[in-house]
């Protein structure tokens, strides 16, 4: 990841575009509501990736929860760690979400724990 082309250093980046330390998840606000990309409620995921292990899994999943006020069944959680074992990547879902605003709650709060590098 850290080799990549086009990776900004010390940041976390957003396949969307820009990255997490910037208004990336307002640019997608405007998208979606804008032009009407997703209608709501709708079913999706949540994918970050990021180091610490289990603990960074833990994090994420109570991110997720603290938003939507309910709790993630197990079966809705899986994680992988990196070839190379530096990074884990942590799926969620399929949640039900009922905005998009309730989607950018979802990625401001998975993004305040530092460890994470890209959310997707």
């Amino acid at each position: 990841v850290a080799s990549s082309k086009g990776r900004v250093a010390q940041t976390t980046n957003v396949v969307m575009g820009g990255t997490v330390t910037d208004d990336a998840t307002d640019e997608w606000l405007v998208l979606d509501l804008g032009y009407v990309v997703n209608s709501y409620p709708t079913v999706r995921g949540f994918t970050a990736i990021g180091t610490g292990g289990d603990d960074f899994v833990q994090s994420m999943v109570i991110a997720v929860e603290s938003v939507l006020q309910e709790q993630i069944p197990k079966a809705q959680i899986s994680q992988k760690v990196s070839s190379k074992g530096k990074y884990i990547s942590v799926k969620i879902g399929p949640i039900r979400v009922v905005s998009s605003e309730q989607v950018q709650a979802v990625y401001n709060a998975m993004k305040k724990d530092e460890r994470m590098k890209f959310f997707l």
